[in-house]
Formats: C-alpha cells, sequence, structure tokens
C-alpha cells in the first residue's frame, strides 16, 4: 500500500477525539465530551485563534476532522467550510453541526489539491494536519492560492524544539519502549497508561523493526505522536516553519502547550505560572500565523 493510502486508511479509522471519550461516535454525549476535552487540555487554542473575530468572514479549515474548532467558527457567525479527506469524519462533522442547527459546509478534498478557485477565503486554517502530510509545502502554496489578497493563514505545525519532542518522545517514550522487552511489562504499561491498544501497538513496531524502531527518530516519532501505526510526522523549528511559508508577505510563530500530560498532576502543573511562561519557548505547538 502506498503512503498515501496508508495515511488514509489511518486517518479513518483514527480521529481525533475518538480516544478522549468512550461515548458511541455522533451521539451528542460524545460530541460534547470531545469539546470539552479539547479546550480543557488546549485552553491557547481559543485564545490564539480569537473564533469572534472571523465572524462574517469566510473560513476555511483544512483537516477539519469531527469539526470541533469549526463549530467554534460556525457559532461566532463565520462562513465556515471544512475540507477533509475521510469520509467518516465528514460524516461526524456534518451530524455535528445538524444537532445545533449551525451553518457550515463540508467538502471531501485534499490539501495539496484544494477544490476551490483563488482568491476565495480570508482565514485558511489547520490545526495539527500540515506535518502529517508528505508534501507539505504543496499545502502551504495552495493555501495561499485560496487565500483572497491580505488574507490570513493560521496553522499550527510540531514544534522541532520543544520540550514534548526532545524528554517525553526521545527520552522518556524510548525507555518506555525499551521496557516493553521486558516479560510482562506491556500487561503493566497497558494498565498504568489506560490505553493496552497503543502499548500492543508498540510492541509489534518493536519486534517488527528491531532497535532500528528506537533509533530512527523519523518512524519513531510517526509512531509516538498520534498513536502507533501513523505513517506520517514531521517536526519544525521556528526557522523551518517561516521558509515553509516563504510565499507569504508577512509571517509571525508563536508557541504553546507543554503538553504535560504523561506526568502526575500535569494538567494541575501546567496552569502554573512557570509553565505558562515556559511553554512560549519550548511548548509542543507551534503556530504560524501569516498574511498574503
Amino acid at each position: 500500500m502506498t503512503e498515501a493510502g496508508q495515511s488514509a486508511d489511518f486517518w479513518t479509522t483514527y480521529q481525533p477525539g475518538f480516544r478522549f471519550s468512550e461515548k458511541e461516535p455522533g451521539t451528542p454525549e460524545f460530541f460534547s465530551e470531545v469539546e470539552r476535552h479539547r479546550y480543557e487540555l488546549e485552553p491557547h487554542i481559543r485564545k490564539i485563534v480569537d473564533f469572534p473575530r472571523w465572524a462574517g468572514s469566510r473560513v476555511l479549515e483544512v483537516g477539519c476532522g469531527v469539526a470541533t474548532d469549526g463549530l467554534q467558527f460556525a457559532r461566532a457567525r463565520a462562513k465556515y467550510t471544512g475540507l477533509d479527506s475521510s469520509e467518516r469524519a465528514l460524516d461526524l462533522a456534518r451530524r455535528r453541526f445538524e444537532f445545533e442547527d449551525a451553518a457550515g459546509e463540508f467538502v471531501a478534498g485534499s490539501a495539496t489539491n484544494l477544490p476551490f478557485d483563488d482568491e476565495t477565503f480570508d482565514l485558511v486554517y489547520s490545526h495539527g494536519v500540515l506535518h502529517h502530510i508528505p508534501e507539505t509545502r504543496k499545502a502551504v502554496a495552495e493555501m495561499h492560492r485560496v487565500l483572497k489578497p491580505s488574507g490570513t493563514a493560521l496553522v499550527m505545525l510540531y514544534h522541532r524544539r520543544s520540550l514534548n519532542y526532545y524528554v517525553n518522545i526521545l527520552l522518556i517514550r524510548r525507555l518506555l519502549a525499551l521496557l516493553l522487552l521486558a516479560p510482562g511489562a506491556p500487561r503493566v504499561l497497558g494498565a498504568v497508561t489506560g490505553e493496552p491498544a497503543a502499548i500492543a501497538g508498540h510492541r509489534a513496531l518493536l519486534r517488527a523493526h528491531g532497535l532500528r524502531y528506537l533509533l530512527d527518530r523519523s518512524l519513531f516519532l510517526s509512531n509516538n505522536t498520534d498513536g502507533p501505526g501513523n505513517p506520517l510526522s514531521k517536526v519544525y523549528s521556528r526557522d523551518e516553519a517561516l521558509a515553509l511559508f516563504e510565499p507569504f508577505a508577512s509571517v509571525n510563530t508563536t508557541v504553546r502547550f507543554l503538553n504535560l500530560r504523561v506526568y502526575p498532576a500535569g494538567d494541575r502543573l501546567a496552569r502554573t505560572r512557570i509553565a505558562t511562561a515556559l511553554e512560549r519557548r519550548v511548548g509542543w505547538h507551534l503556530y504560524v500565523r501569516a498574511q498574503k
């Protein structure tokens, strides 16, 4: 199977939000729980995006998923369009909007070949999507094309120079992966983390790739951001992000989210003054705001 096919299969069966709710997908209870968890875990999203600012504007979300953020745009009276390559995600997004009688349009398509005319949107928004695409630069070029003059692209990428990348992923997760070689360790780690399926997935990868699973940064990163089986994840420094958005007239970056949930009392720690200051330097979410 091609990388594109693997990616489509992965994101069809593993939509963000599924692991944060045990409710039946597509029910009001499911959507409510996914929304609550998203903004409790990542409260910076509301501040960075400033949904009310886009009232009356034409907004395109690239990789809308189940449209949790999309609904915030719609509630703010933006003219919202959500695009995703997963029909399952789009079906759930439409149902979410129907429950609230919210206005929005949903389109199946690719980030690297947007099915829209030039200079159509005031804002193109994408949160945690472009770093999963092999042709990220092409996707950025497509954003630039469909934006109106002076329009804005707002994109979240994974941050290379972050606590999460160097400590959580490359150090702690590697050590935990090594522990999976010990007898009984997968069962214990599955119980401790509450994610036995994920632990089994990492053990299978370790068996399939051997030590290469631990030593190949790209392979390990991809399987330790959004779950084992994820075909691709990439990280960007601020300078790399600026270069990626070079076609735009002006580009600014900001960093948020330490991702401390893996630590005891991590959510409470993330709200401290020290953590709030630290996340602006070594946070996991690198936001790029680019104006055409």
